[in-house]
Order: structure tokens, then sequence, then C-alpha cells
């Protein structure tokens, strides 16, 4: 039986008139970030009579503002929540028009940065984005560009879906509720571009949930990826953006008037909650880590879900643990500093949230797996650099700033917005209320401000009847459930539409078209070790190597595949000719497609950085495929590398044709200089029927750079390939 609503406060009349002690309630609300404040406020506006556990030394959670001394100057500066904006913080905007502390407009901007400077773009103006010249001929850049504008208008056509899977995942129902399509599998599907992916969807989203790229996976799905950036404008369509502000006298203010007036002896800070349990008349007791306890009859757990269901663990249920376990968190190191190496090197690219990225040697990514990401606080709260110098707030830095830049350094944990949180979050109804227990934060949702503080109004108002000053927004469709485009919107779809099929298509055919008939026609494109493989192959009448010397061990390697090497085509009766060699290269359609990776290591005694410049391809078994590695010589003398390779698993070597690349052959580089190497390619048609090859989904091709090595009479010693294991 459901509860019987109370009266309202108007109801009982002004503070000190009777209340009815069956209405009357003791509330504990644990936590104070921005869900535990708006939970407090309006519950002060109510009868209850409520009481706040803080586990740290302060007030505000991710609020937090510090002060920031240059010389004889001061002033203060956030360091966790920073902006809002008019379109999607409805209720954090009310409430601070109620307590009457003001906000000012404020610029989001956005840029990118990889290795040190080596690549840089930013969204502020067109001399931003080409801050960098030489990416005015890029046709990677030129993608990444056509792409966003592309994915901005047609990623919106995700929505135009009804509701039943949320209906079948609300009431638990795992057969009902159809598998969602992931982001991954949507950005092969319409064929948008690695540079789109790396260097803009994954630095995006990763930026925005202060989520490292590795928990930014590909496979969450994509209709909430969308349904999320459409709701919060990282969508743009020919309609404007909503105006960003910041807090005028930053975010402890609204902290302050919150607690103005609050009791003393109701604030318990330094006060961590170990555990909540539940008593046998109903009611709940909090336990302290002073060894205290207290009984209430509500207990509102404002903190990350994870903490939550630390806290309740010992008296949970089933579905409480089932729901509660999904939620986890990130934790993030920030710094308040002045350090300008942890900004893009070129000026021009400055942003107000700069993404600071490394390429990944060891798994051939173009992002790290960790999110670092610069505030510039000169640009967000409007801090005069002549005055104060450069005041920036870095998350999770790429190296530590110049100790003597640092005036602070703070601890924050983040909700990682993960498919399975996504499903949670929509169980949550389920357990919320239940056992005298409300669970209250941003984790509850996207994982923001507006979010948290929504959802400590929320709890207040619909469990505990507090009447708040103003309506309540439901701010998770703010821009409605599906977008309504104007003609505005279809003109610049047609233009995109022409665009792609008639420049963009045309272009990569013609290319690709040229590169396959280059390599297959022209046998002065093959390397040299290609021929030296090729002429080693045994064929019917010849069961060794060629007469005139023994075989080097590259040509051993790749003719039989051994040690995870691949060979130059499959099978003891290849036709080497040019007509043998087009005969294979048949794509064998009804095989599913196998995913090639890409690694790379360098000696340790070569100053070299050396990376793929792709993630993974996909291809069909006899279909050709093209990869690059990019090698770069950071020492000052010029120096002679050599390449070795090697394919796992290694039973698959034997399938794994190459017939161009740069290994086993001298590689100079000078000082500074970098280069691009290609791989010309194919996986065997035979492949398919060999049953040992069932079940491989996914091949990975390694190289390894080394210094070349001289014998006593200058000859080139090539280095001896390592054995992969399968």
């Amino acid at each position: 039986m459901m509860p019987r609503r109370p009266p309202s406060l108007e109801s009982v009349g002004s503070v000190g008139s009777p209340i009815d002690p069956r209405f009357r309630k003791k509330v504990a609300v644990v936590g104070s970030g921005s869900a535990g404040i708006a939970a407090l406020w309006a519950l002060n506006r109510s009868y209850h009579d409520v009481y706040l556990y803080e586990a740290s030394s302060r007030l505000g959670g991710h609020t937090n503002t510090v002060t920031w001394r240059n010389g004889k100057y001061e002033t203060r500066v956030d360091t966790g929540f920073i902006v809002l904006n008019t379109a999607t913080y409805p209720n954090f905007i009310n409430f601070l028009k109620r307590v009457k502390v003001d906000t000012v407009p404020t610029e989001m901007t956005f840029g990118v940065t990889r290795d040190h400077g080596l690549f840089e773009w930013a969204g502020t103006s067109l001399d931003a984005l080409f801050c960098q010249r030489k990416n005015l001929f890029s046709p990677r850049m030129w993608r990444m560009v056509f792409d966003i504008f592309r994915f901005n208008q047609f990623a919106l056509d995700l929505l135009m879906v009804d509701d039943e899977n949320d209906a079948a995942a609300m009431n638990g129902d795992s057969v009902g509720a159809k598998r969602e399509e992931t982001i991954g599998e949507y950005l092969e599907r319409e064929g948008y571009s690695d540079g789109f992916r790396d260097d803009y969807l994954i630095p995006m989203t990763a930026a925005v949930w202060s989520t490292s790229p590795d928990k930014c996976t590909l496979d969450f799905p994509a209709v909430t990826l969308v349904r999320f950036m459409w709701n919060h404008h990282l969508l743009t369509t020919v309609s404007a953006r909503p105006q960003w502000l910041t807090l005028k006298k930053c975010g402890k203010s609204y902290i302050d008037a919150v607690m103005s007036g609050f009791p003393s002896n109701h604030l318990f800070l330094n006060t961590q909650v170990t555990q909540v349990t539940s008593e046998e008349d109903g009611r709940v007791r909090v336990h302290a880590h002073n060894g205290k306890s207290d009984v209430y009859d509500h207990v509102i757990l404002a903190t990350h879900g994870d903490q939550a269901l630390r806290i309740i663990e010992t008296s949970a249920t089933r579905e409480e643990k089932d729901i509660l376990s999904a939620f986890q968190t990130s934790e993030n190191s920030v710094v308040l500093h002045s350090d300008l190496s942890l900004m893009p090197a070129s000026t021009k690219a400055w942003s107000s949230w700069n993404y600071l990225t490394m390429s990944s040697p060891s798994t051939g990514k173009r992002n790290i797996d960790q999110v670092s990401l610069t505030y510039n606080m000169n640009i967000l709260q409007h801090i005069p650099r002549e005055t104060f110098g450069d005041v920036l707030v870095t998350m999770n830095p790429l190296h530590q700033p110049n100790p003597d830049t640092i005036q602070g350094s703070f601890t924050y944990r983040h909700p990682l917005y993960t498919p399975a949180a996504v499903r949670a979050q929509k169980l949550l109804p389920r357990i919320q209320n239940k056992r005298g227990i409300s669970y209250a934060g941003a984790w509850t949702k996207y994982g923001f401000h507006e979010d948290g503080f929504s959802s400590g109004l929320h709890i207040a108002q619909d469990h505990l009847y507090a009447k708040l000053p103003f309506q309540f927004v439901d701010s998770t469709y703010s821009r409605g459930r599906k977008p309504s485009l104007g003609l505005g919107d279809l003109l610049v779809r047609l233009v995109i539409l022409l665009i792609q099929v008639f420049v963009i298509r045309v272009l990569e055919r013609i290319i690709a078209a040229a590169q396959r008939h280059a390599r297959l026609s022209s046998p002065s494109l093959r390397t040299p070790a290609a021929r030296r493989a090729a002429s080693t192959t045994p064929t019917p009448k010849q069961t060794g190597p060629s007469f005139g010397g023994a075989p080097s061990m590259e040509e051993i390697c790749a003719t039989t595949g051994w040690g995870g090497q691949p060979i130059r085509a499959h099978g003891p009766d290849v036709d080497y000719s040019e007509d043998g060699l087009a005969s294979r290269l048949v794509p064998v359609t009804s095989s599913p497609r196998i995913r090639v990776t890409f690694s790379s290591s360098v000696s340790d005694v070569l100053p070299w950085k050396f990376t793929p410049q792709q993630r993974e391809v996909r291809v069909l078994p006899g279909e050709t495929a093209l990869a690059f590695y990019t090698a770069t010589n950071n020492s000052d003398q010029d120096i002679i590398g050599v390449a070795t390779y090697s394919v796992t698993p290694g039973q698959v070597a034997p399938y794994f044709s190459k017939i161009q690349c740069f290994c086993f052959e001298e590689q100079r580089l000078n000082a500074g200089e970098t280069v691009d190497m290609p791989v010309f390619f194919y996986l065997d048609p035979d492949i398919v029927n060999d049953v040992n090859m069932r079940g491989i989904e996914t091949v990975t091709l390694n190289y390894t750079f080394f210094k070349a090595k001289y014998d006593d009479n200058g000859k080139f010693k090539a280095p001896v390939p390592f054995r992969e294991s399968a």
C-alpha cells in the first residue's frame, strides 16, 4: 500500500506551527555533492528534521573552489564543476535564481593535441582547425571534417525509433529487449573514417565523461550515445547552440547560499558513513567510521553508485546488488598549475577544453588509454592573464607539471557511463524508496552537475514530498525524444550526400584502383625480400632452395611461415606470375570479415618512434588491404634501421600473404625525418577451407624495428626473427 501523501508545508502553517508527527521524518543525507546539496536545500523548505553526513573536511564534492595566487594578486578558481548551459541545466538554473547566485557567459571550445603537438586542431575557428598548415593537404583531416558534418546530421536518424526497447528493459525483459547496434558497428556500417573516430569522436566522448578512451569503447549503444550528444547540443544542426555560463563568484557561492543558517549540530564533516542497516521497526540505522550510529526514518545516499552498494551491502537484497553493481567510477587526478607544456603547442589551437593524448606504440592506438584534459581557466572563468598569469586545470596530466607552477592537487571520482550502467539506470526505480533508502547522484543519468542536482530534488519531492518553488523539469529529453529537422537541415543533408556520392566515393575508388593496379602490374614495386622469398619457394619440379647458396633466415620464415612469419603466398604450387597472383585475389564474400590489428615496437637502442597509422582493418579472405606505419628518427643523427615482423595467432601465418612491405631491408632515416611505410597484404582464400582456422576472428600483424648491424666486412646482417606463440 502506498503511503498517504502528507499535507503541504502551507497547510501546516508557518515554522513553529504544530505538525502532525506522522508526517515529520528524521532524514539523513549522506554526501554533500550536487545531489546531496540539492536534497538538503529542498528538504530545508519542508517540515522534516534533516542531517548531513560528509566524509571530507569540506562540502561540495566536485564543486571545489580554491585560491589562486600570483604575486600580490589573488582570485578564486574552480577545479571540478566549472560550466553549465541554458538548455540542459533547467533545474540548477532555477535554483540559482532562487538563491540569488549570479552567472556570466563563457566560451566552450574544444581542441585536440597529440604527441606533444605533432598533430593538433581546434574548433574555435577555421584558422584554429588548420592551425597546422600541413593539414590543409591531409586527406585524413579533410575526411574528418566532412564526417563531423555528416555525423552531426545523419546520426540523428538513429533517434527516429520508438521506445519498445526501453519498455522491455524497464520490465526486466531481456528477451523482449532487442540487441542495440553499437557505435562501432554504426560507424563501420556507414563508412566513417578512422580520422573521425580517433581524432574527434573518441577524444570528445572521453573528455565529456572524464573517462579514458578504453572505457569510451566502440561497444557503446549507438542510440544512447547519439541521444546524449543530441540532448547536450554536441550534435549541431542548423539550429543555434545554447549559451554556456559559469558562476560569477565560482561554485562555492551556491554551497554557501544553501548552508547559510543550517544548524551546525546537524552537520557531520569528516564523518564517513560505512554502513546502513535496517531496523526491525522499518527505520534505518546509519553507522559512521568513528563507531557512532543513529537511527533515521529515511536515508538519502547521495554518493556514487558503487559507494552506495558498499554502504548497504550487508543488508542489501539480491535485486539491489544486481542493479547497483553495474555502476562504477574512475579516479582522476587534477592539478592546478601554469605549465604551458600541458597546452597545445600552437597558441591558435588553445581552447577552453584541450584534449591531450599520445599515440600508443605498444597497441597502435592513436589515443592512449588515459584521458588528459587541460581546462583553460583564463577563458572559462574570465581570469585576466596579464594579472594572474596562465591559470590551468589539468586532469590526469600526461606528465607532471613543473613543480614551481603547481598551486594545488586534487582527486575526483567520475561515474563510468557504460552500456551496463545505462541498462541499470532503467531499473533503478525498482529499488528506489524501498526499505527507507533512496539513491541520488549524477550517475543516475548522464553524469553531469544538472543530473546530480536534479536527482536530489527529485528524491526530496517525490519520496519525501518537499515542495519546490519552481516546476521540476526532467531534462533527460530537454530537446525532445526525436529531432525536428527544418528546411535548412534538409538542404545541408542534400549537400552532404552529393559530396559523399560524387566526390568522396569516386576519389576513394580511383585511389584504391590505382594502388591495386600499380602493385599487381608492376614487378618493380615488389621488394627484393619478396623476390628472394619467391625464388626459394618449392615448385613441383623443385623441392628445395634455388641453387647458388643457402637461404637466409627471413627467406626460410617467409617461405614456410615458421615463427609466425607471414609468407608471400600460400601453398607449394603457387603461381607467382602476375596472372597467378591476381587469380588468388578473389574475395570470399560468403566468409565473415576478419579483423586485422596492427602493433609495433622499437628496440631500446634505436631512438625512433614507430607506430601504425590505423588501429585495425576488416578484410575478407582474398581481399587486398593497404596499411601504413609511420617511423620518425628522434635523434640528431642519420640512422639505418631494419624491421622484422610476425603474425599472431601463429597458425594464421601461412595464410597471411604480403605483396609489398618494408621488412628485412635497410631503412635509412635522416635526423628528425618522418616517413610513411606501406604494407600491402591479403589473407589467402584457402584459410576458409582449413578446419584449424575456424573460430579465428582477429589477426595481429606486428613489426619490430632494430638498429641495423654489419659484419666485419661491412655486409648487412639481417636480424633473426623471433618466434611468436600462438
